[in-house]
């Protein structure tokens, strides 16, 4: 007997609903099924591909748009059937996948795709999201394209093999996916919008909560993408996400703001005993060590402190904090200053 998997507080969406949700996305989405048809895309992910209208209509294969874009020369000198059929075969495989891809006017897009399964594990297509990150990959060299809203679901799109208890499963794992950083496991930009508009809010409701927060940068991070290539500073990235998971409070939001910056919201805390955090944390930075070619690295990180006003947007108390860091920056580096 295959067992089915529960759900809680979760409301059942009509089609029109799920498919209009998907349509607001920035980023973009598609389902293809078991024989890599598309069954669904939205308007961002022709506008990122820059597919012509008469090319996506209904019924157009995977292999159709391979073959399209290998033509006009996305995948490089080469050719097109060849690269267009290799590209099937890996389709076929039905394995979770995310890579960065170059296209040949110069756009990056940050490619993730997971398989749909039905409700007996078998592998019935896969749903792709497409995300435009040239701009950050331009200002950090290296920036993985995870913190994009995707707190949506995708509709079954008269796939009958899918259940509604599968589908909703899905919805919470590609929830996860919009909530967490994948290269370091800390909080996305976008959650922290969210969440610390209630941490403001309550704030603002009793000035005796406070709220605290401290963004943080690591020196010099440029010199080592130079050095030990991306790959490198991916590990510096995520030792520095590991330390901060180590030392900051479970009721704190740590988020990965972009590139090699970070912020921690703690609520709760003022500005004195945010400071003595960030001594602390850039201590721990200080004295820490990586293995292998990394070992010879020294890191070290500027941290900004300011505390909530009340009155004071979510905005103006990031802009006072990365002031704060930013004179950090300039008494030296490897320090903790403090927002006017």
């Amino acid at each position: 007997m295959t067992h089915q998997p529960t759900y809680n507080n979760i409301s059942q969406l009509s089609t029109i609903e799920l498919v209009e949700a998907m349509q607001c996305m920035p980023v973009g989405v598609t389902i293809i099924d078991r024989s890599l048809k598309m069954r669904f895309w939205n308007d961002a992910f022709c506008r990122l591909l820059d597919f012509p209208q008469e090319i996506m209509h209904a019924g157009v294969t995977l292999h159709e748009l391979f073959l399209f874009n290998a033509k006009r020369g996305d995948y490089g000198p080469g050719d097109p059937d060849d690269q267009a059929k290799e590209r099937i075969r890996l389709s076929m495989m039905f394995q979770p996948h995310q890579f960065t891809r170059t296209r040949a006017d110069g756009t990056i897009l940050d490619i993730t795709g997971r398989v749909i399964h039905d409700p007996a594990g078998q592998a019935i297509g896969f749903v792709t999201i497409y995300q435009d990150v040239t701009r950050e990959h331009q200002h950090a060299q290296h920036l993985l394209a995870a913190n994009k809203e995707l707190q949506v679901a995708y509709d079954d799109l008269r796939l009958a093999q899918i259940s509604y208890a599968a589908m909703e499963e899905d919805r919470r794992r590609y929830y996860q996916l919009a909530v967490r950083d994948p290269l370091t496991g800390l909080f996305s930009r976008y959650y922290m919008e969210d969440a610390v508009a209630r941490l403001i809010e309550l704030h603002e409701r009793d000035e005796t909560t406070r709220l605290a927060l401290l963004v943080f940068d690591i020196d010099r991070f440029k010199d080592i993408n130079d050095a030990h290539g991306h790959l490198g500073g991916d590990t510096v990235l995520r030792h520095i996400a590991l330390l901060l998971k180590q030392h900051s409070r479970r009721a704190d939001v740590a988020v990965r703001f972009g590139g090699d910056e970070f912020a921690v919201f703690q609520s709760g805390v003022g500005d004195r005993e945010c400071m003595a955090f960030g001594e602390r944390f850039r201590e721990a930075v200080y004295t820490t060590r990586l293995d292998g070619e990394l070992s010879e690295l020294r890191l070290s990180i500027s941290v900004g402190v300011a505390e909530h006003r009340i009155g004071e947007s979510m905005t103006d108390l990031l802009s006072r904090a990365d002031a704060a860091l930013y004179a950090a920056k300039r008494a030296g580096r490897n320090c903790v200053q403090k927002a006017a």
